[in-house]
């Protein structure tokens, strides 16, 4: 989401569908930077795998009688998430206007199983998410980086090795494309850059600034399951 991406999502984040590279603060990072990728780059090989993680669920069931996926980020084969987005100064991984980001399919990659989430950056590629429930990691370079963690709760707070990061409750969230309850921030101590996450939905906001005030935002306007 995706998302962010979540890093690099999640600046490129990483490279977070849901890109990229970028910086916190005043310092560049070489790794991505969690909660704030618009999702994108580096991926590995590996087969096919079917999903091993657990949906977060309330008890309730759908009209359908499924049981909804109310994890933070829920990142499944075929979702897509549709953001309206901004450039700020001068961020040529990203482009203005509308763009989706979207899970393409699922492998074996560094040891886990991986979704394949393609960037709403379209210079931010794909990259490579496990999901454990609230708990996302994404691969970059070669190895694993937490870029969101569990327990969702305000103060609860990560480190993804270089930067370290923490929830914040916000309640309802209005973006274009609807209005959600029980939505969380996940931002870095220092700067300005942070995602929102919305339970169900997964990010609906991406605001990434780095320290030349370069970056993006993007709002969600639609998404599918």
């Amino acid at each position: 989401m995706r998302t962010a991406l979540t890093a690099a999502f999640l600046a490129l984040a990483t490279f977070a569908c849901s890109g990229g590279s970028a910086a916190i603060g005043d310092a560049p990072q070489s790794t991505p930077e969690a909660g704030t990728e618009p999702r994108g780059t580096e991926t590995d090989g590996g087969g096919p795998v079917t999903d091993g993680s657990t949906p977060k669920t309330d008890g309730a069931t759908t009209a359908d009688g499924s049981v909804p996926d109310n994890r933070i980020d829920p990142i499944t084969v075929g979702r897509t998430w549709t953001y309206d987005v901004t450039i700020l100064g001068n961020y040529p991984l990203c482009k203005a206007g509308s763009s989706t980001g979207r899970v393409l399919g699922q492998k074996s990659v560094g040891g886990k199983n991986a979704f394949q989430v393609q960037s709403f950056c379209p210079g931010a590629g794909t990259s490579s998410y496990a999901v454990n429930g609230d708990k996302v990691e994404i691969y970059y370079g070669s190895s694993w980086i937490l870029s969101l963690d569990a327990p969702v709760q305000e103060g609860h707070t990560w480190t993804d090795g270089l930067y370290t990061y923490g929830w914040e409750n916000v309640g309802q969230v209005t973006v274009p494309a609807g209005t959600y309850a029980d939505c969380w921030k996940a931002k870095p101590t220092v700067g300005t850059s942070f995602t929102t996450f919305c339970r169900g939905v997964g990010p609906v906001r991406w605001h990434f600034v780095d320290q030349n005030g370069n970056g993006y935002d993007a709002t969600l306007t639609g998404t599918t399951l």
